[in-house]
């Protein structure tokens, strides 16, 4: 019976017959794998404060000779991100990106980049940045490692770059995943549309780097129109609405 060794940010945990828990972890090493925790649910000693969602840890799993789960045999905590869970509308928001992490990723596939991004997302969120900005973030560079960032150079339809175009505002066309300007248009409104301002600060988190795209000053507009432009384009091509997403209007609507 081999082991493995790695860190993992929990991304979901079902209850599991009278004593267990099966978690399924974004792994630094091994990309979404899912485990069983045996007497987690028993023992309050064995992974105390550890198994909890979004938390970030280092573990120790064997892998069964005869197929089946790891086993996980130790577990320390890196970094709790204790204040997500203490929060509702935090909650929600790391709750939609574990989701989106959770069903687009294989099995088994080692996500180094997504790894980082979602680690680097729940820490800004922890710490207190606004959580729009950070959900912006998140989703352009998931789709961007992904590879199906969405086209904001250009018109899709006659390949006419951003800056050459006339008219403060461009529809979007989901289908053929980017801009349609003006001319395009011919005067036909689109349901999705984003301003010039909010295309060229969406552009510029979609071609920097990580670590300097949080840094970008958003007006409450821009982020308003980034997240229900992103939050239709997300899930159109995830093929499905995520559950999460209808938690986090909720909480939004109630004003949390």
């Amino acid at each position: 019976m081999s082991t493995i060794s790695t860190s993992g940010i929990l991304l979901r945990r079902i209850e599991y017959g009278d004593h267990d828990l099966i978690v399924t972890l974004l792994t630094l090493d091994y990309g979404k794998v899912a485990m069983m925790a045996k007497y987690a649910r028993k023992s309050r000693k064995r992974f105390t404060g550890t198994l909890e969602l979004f938390s970030e840890m280092t573990l120790v799993a064997s892998l069964p000779k005869k197929g089946g789960l790891p086993v996980i045999k130790e577990a320390s905590l890196k970094q709790p991100f204790a204040s997500i869970r203490g929060n509702p509308l935090k909650t929600a928001y790391a709750s939609y990106w574990t989701e989106l992490v959770f069903a687009w990723l294989e099995e088994g596939r080692a996500q180094e980049k997504i790894y980082q991004l979602l680690r680097y997302s729940l820490a800004a969120l922890d710490g207190g940045e606004a959580p729009g900005v950070i959900s912006i973030v998140f989703q352009l560079y998931f789709l961007r490692f992904s590879g199906l960032s969405p086209i904001l150079k250009q018109c899709t339809r006659c390949g006419r770059e951003v800056e050459k175009l006339r008219g403060d505002m461009f529809g979007f066309d989901l289908a053929k995943g980017g801009l349609v300007c003006q001319g395009c248009l011919s005067g036909k409104p689109m349901q999705h549309q984003l301003a010039r301002g909010t295309v060229k600060q969406l552009l510029w988190i979609q071609t920097s780097r990580l670590e300097n795209a949080g840094r970008l000053k958003f007006t409450d507009q821009a982020v308003k129109d980034g997240l229900r432009f992103l939050e239709a384009f997300v899930p159109y091509h995830l093929g499905r609405e995520p559950k999460s997403l209808k938690f986090l209007n909720q909480m939004r609507k109630r004003g949390h």
